[in-house]
């Protein structure tokens, strides 16, 4: 049986792309509203409020290890379905440089790279032309939880 193409999206950060399954994605939304927040991890940069919702915005950049110079001027928030189910997390934000692009991926369009990974990332590939991330959502969630339920 053929492999159908999974939907997914390369998200543009200020330092790598990541993909993801589109079904993570709930919506990308203009920075505007972002209200920014000093916080113990300097990796949340504050909340947005979203459909009625209060949802903290993270920057992957920091939380994995980088550092974030300066947003461009493209830069939106991609609001992500939880992960994990979490009822007192269901949506959160994180920070990206510009508009997700769609493409459909099947495993024989990817080839797996050999690179030093974070703790927030699962896979570093060639798509095409294109080096990419996966990052670990489920791990971004939990300390995203654990930092919330701190606070």
């Amino acid at each position: 049986m053929a492999e159908s193409p999974l939907p997914s999206l390369i998200i543009p950060l200020q330092d790598r792309s990541l993909l993801l399954p589109a079904c993570t994605l709930a919506e990308v939304t203009p920075m505007a509203g972002l209200i920014v927040e000093s916080h113990s991890q300097r990796w949340v940069l504050g909340h947005k409020h979203w459909r009625n919702l209060r949802i903290p915005v993270v920057c992957f950049e920091t939380l994995s290890g980088g550092s974030l110079k300066k947003h461009s001027e493209k830069a939106c928030i991609a609001v992500f379905k939880s992960f994990a189910g979490n009822d007192k997390l269901p949506f959160w934000g994180m920070l990206v440089q510009g508009q997700p692009r769609t493409v459909k991926v099947s495993e024989k369009d990817i080839c797996e790279l050999d690179e030093h990974l974070s703790d927030t990332e699962l896979m570093s590939v060639q798509l095409k032309n294109e080096h990419l991330r996966i990052p670990d959502l489920d791990s971004v969630e939990k300390q995203l939880f654990e930092t919330a339920v701190a606070n």
